[in-house]
Protein backbone atom coordinates (compact mmCIF):
# COMPACT_ATOMS: atom_id res chain seq x y z
CA UNK A 1 0.00 0.00 0.00
CA UNK A 2 2.95 2.13 0.57
CA UNK A 3 4.36 2.03 -3.05
CA UNK A 4 0.99 2.44 -4.07
CA UNK A 5 0.68 5.80 -2.52
CA UNK A 6 4.50 6.64 -3.91
CA UNK A 7 3.49 6.02 -7.30
CA UNK A 8 0.50 7.87 -6.94
CA UNK A 9 2.41 11.11 -5.42
CA UNK A 10 5.01 10.83 -7.95
CA UNK A 11 2.93 10.59 -11.11
CA UNK A 12 1.09 13.34 -9.36
CA UNK A 13 4.15 15.43 -9.38
CA UNK A 14 5.08 14.64 -12.83
CA UNK A 15 1.69 15.27 -14.23
CA UNK A 16 1.56 18.73 -12.18
CA UNK A 17 4.74 19.76 -12.59
CA UNK A 18 4.10 20.46 -16.35
CA UNK A 19 0.41 21.51 -16.29
CA UNK A 20 2.60 24.46 -13.75
CA UNK A 21 4.56 25.61 -16.63
CA UNK A 22 1.35 25.55 -19.08
CA UNK A 23 -0.85 27.66 -16.73
CA UNK A 24 2.19 30.21 -16.37
CA UNK A 25 2.65 30.12 -19.91
CA UNK A 26 -1.47 30.85 -20.52
CA UNK A 27 -1.27 33.32 -17.88
CA UNK A 28 1.64 35.42 -19.56
CA UNK A 29 0.45 35.07 -22.89
CA UNK A 30 -2.90 36.25 -21.68
CA UNK A 31 -1.23 39.56 -19.92
CA UNK A 32 0.84 40.11 -23.14
CA UNK A 33 -2.48 39.87 -25.14
CA UNK A 34 -4.18 42.19 -22.66
CA UNK A 35 -1.35 44.69 -22.65
CA UNK A 36 -1.64 44.97 -26.92
CA UNK A 37 -4.77 45.57 -26.54
CA UNK A 38 -4.99 48.38 -24.05
CA UNK A 39 -2.07 49.94 -26.05
CA UNK A 40 -3.05 49.42 -28.96
CA UNK A 41 -6.51 50.85 -27.89
CA UNK A 42 -4.95 53.94 -26.08
CA UNK A 43 -2.55 54.98 -29.37
CA UNK A 44 -5.51 54.63 -31.51
CA UNK A 45 -7.83 56.81 -29.59
CA UNK A 46 -4.80 59.21 -28.54
CA UNK A 47 -4.65 59.54 -32.81
CA UNK A 48 -8.24 60.10 -33.00
CA UNK A 49 -8.46 62.54 -30.55
CA UNK A 50 -5.10 64.43 -32.50
CA UNK A 51 -6.90 63.95 -35.83
CA UNK A 52 -10.41 65.57 -34.97
CA UNK A 53 -8.57 68.65 -33.03
CA UNK A 54 -6.63 68.96 -36.29
CA UNK A 55 -9.93 68.85 -38.25
CA UNK A 56 -11.44 71.14 -36.02
CA UNK A 57 -8.43 73.48 -36.41
CA UNK A 58 -8.67 73.41 -40.01
CA UNK A 59 -12.45 74.79 -40.15
CA UNK A 60 -11.65 77.89 -37.93
CA UNK A 61 -8.82 78.63 -39.84
CA UNK A 62 -11.06 78.10 -42.85
CA UNK A 63 -13.43 80.19 -41.22
CA UNK A 64 -11.35 83.09 -40.08
CA UNK A 65 -9.67 83.12 -43.74
CA UNK A 66 -13.19 83.37 -44.88
CA UNK A 67 -14.23 86.13 -42.44
CA UNK A 68 -10.83 88.03 -43.15
CA UNK A 69 -11.53 87.94 -46.81
CA UNK A 70 -15.13 89.46 -46.76
CA UNK A 71 -13.53 92.28 -44.34
CA UNK A 72 -11.06 93.06 -46.71
CA UNK A 73 -13.63 93.29 -49.19
CA UNK A 74 -15.91 95.54 -47.07
CA UNK A 75 -13.24 97.98 -45.94
CA UNK A 76 -11.83 98.09 -49.49
CA UNK A 77 -15.29 99.27 -51.42
CA UNK A 78 -15.69 101.57 -47.97
CA UNK A 79 -12.74 103.11 -48.67
CA UNK A 80 -12.65 103.37 -52.07
CA UNK A 81 -16.82 105.11 -51.43
CA UNK A 82 -15.07 107.46 -48.74
CA UNK A 83 -11.98 108.45 -51.41
CA UNK A 84 -15.24 109.29 -53.82
CA UNK A 85 -16.55 111.89 -51.18
CA UNK A 86 -13.25 113.04 -50.23
CA UNK A 87 -11.99 114.30 -53.45
CA UNK A 88 -14.71 115.81 -55.30
CA UNK A 89 -13.99 115.69 -58.75
CA UNK A 90 -13.00 119.03 -60.91
CA UNK A 91 -14.32 119.65 -63.73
Amino acid sequence: MNKLFTIIAVLGFVGFLPSCASIGAVIEGGKEVTTSIIDTSVKTAGNIGSAVLRDASDIVSTAADAAEGVVDTVVTEIDEQTDELQDPKQD
